[in-house]
């Protein structure tokens, strides 16, 4: 079926993992031969995509009631181009674009990227519990996520979990290429915006607490509002050498798969779509056990380490532990890639479409 009209909806595709979910399936659906449209609010572009890009130029407001007439108009915008396009599939991705949506077309697919318990407001709990027993399905990224809206959601709802996809072709292509940042010897990484929830400030202690430091590098791949307050504690622990911070790069991939694992440090995720492309690319990964996502992804001891949120000393520990210990770094390396196949975008872009010809 090469005729199918699918279109995201999303407030920008700033760089993000549900920006990055939109860019793999966009670029998929394509060569499949289906005909894309991704509608934005914000035109920030991070990502490749595929199709026809339509940016209604209506960014977040400030303050209640900005908010809520922001909403009407794009709810308005939104129904002016669904009426126009007759589109197949309307997937709108995190509650900016899917709460307008709803409000625009009762078939549209509302995607959740995060934990609400973490991050749904009082106002959103309540526009949720009206509006998405409206919608065709609420599509959930992890089963922790999926189980925070039953627990809340009285309302007969169309939950299912559909988890993040990899193209492992694409991505093995890019890891081939020259590395954008040159270093010397070995090194750990991690990738995340510099931002509070990511806690690097807790991965830089543990790396500077660690027998590690002494042997590799971390280097950390990413830009944010807390950047002078990460290289202010780089420069108290004495680490301007050990720790480097070269900001946002266009392809980290071949970065990743020069170092000898990845690091994540937060303290709240969604689906992290950087410790599924690390292990991807055969290097196994260190996560604090998070909600949600990393205990969906990593198997303690198969692909990766799992260690307790704000215990700084067992990162510590679990970094010395996946360096030093080479048997286990070998382990970890051989199942990386094998412990994400079911995450293949073929896989994951036939659950979006059973949702949109079948569901």
């Amino acid at each position: 079926m090469t005729n199918k009209k699918i279109a995201f909806v999303i407030h920008s595709l700033g760089r993000g993992g549900a920006e990055k979910v939109v860019s793999e399936l966009s670029i998929y659906w394509q060569k499949k031969g289906y005909e894309l449209t991704i509608i934005v609010f914000d035109n920030e572009i991070g990502y490749p995509i595929a199709g026809r890009l339509i940016n209604l130029n209506l960014p977040s407001g400030f303050g209640f009631i900005e908010r809520g007439l922001i909403l009407l108009r794009r709810a308005w915008q939104l129904k002016k181009v669904y009426q126009k396009n007759k589109f197949d599939l309307i997937i709108a991705v995190m509650e900016t674009a899917s709460f307008p949506s709803i409000l625009a077309n009762h078939q549209t697919v509302a995607s959740n990227h995060c934990n609400p318990d973490l991050y749904f407001s009082k106002a959103e709990w309540k526009i949720a519990s009206y509006l998405f027993p409206k919608t065709k399905k609420v599509v959930c990224v992890s089963q922790v996520a999926m189980q925070a809206f039953k627990n809340k959601l009285t309302n007969s709802i169309g939950l299912i979990t559909i988890y993040n996809p990899v193209d492992f072709e694409r991505l093995n292509f890019y890891a081939k290429q020259t590395a954008k940042i040159k270093l010397e010897g070995k090194y750990i990484i991690a990738v995340g915006r510099l931002e509070q929830q990511k806690r690097l400030d807790r991965l830089i202690q543990a790396y500077a607490d660690s027998k590690l430091k002494y042997e590799a590098k971390l280097l950390i791949l990413g830009e944010g509002s807390l950047r002078n307050k990460l290289q202010e504690q780089i420069k108290n622990l004495n680490l301007l050498e050990q720790v480097l911070m070269p900001g946002n790069i266009e392809n980290p991939h071949p970065n990743i798969a020069g170092a000898e694992f990845l690091a994540l440090s937060s303290d709240h995720e969604g689906f992290p779509m950087v410790l599924i492309e690390a292990l991807a690319i055969g290097k196994p990964v260190i996560s604090t056990d998070c909600a949600t996502g990393p205990n969906e992804i990593i198997q303690h001891g198969h692909n990766g380490l799992l260690v307790p949120v704000e215990n700084t000393l067992a990162l510590r520990d679990a970094l010395d532990e996946l360096y030093f210990n080479k048997a286990l770094h070998q382990y970890l390396s051989i199942n990386a890639a094998a412990s994400v196949a079911h995450l293949s975008i073929d896989a994951i872009a036939a659950n979006w479409e059973a949702l949109a010809w079948r569901g």
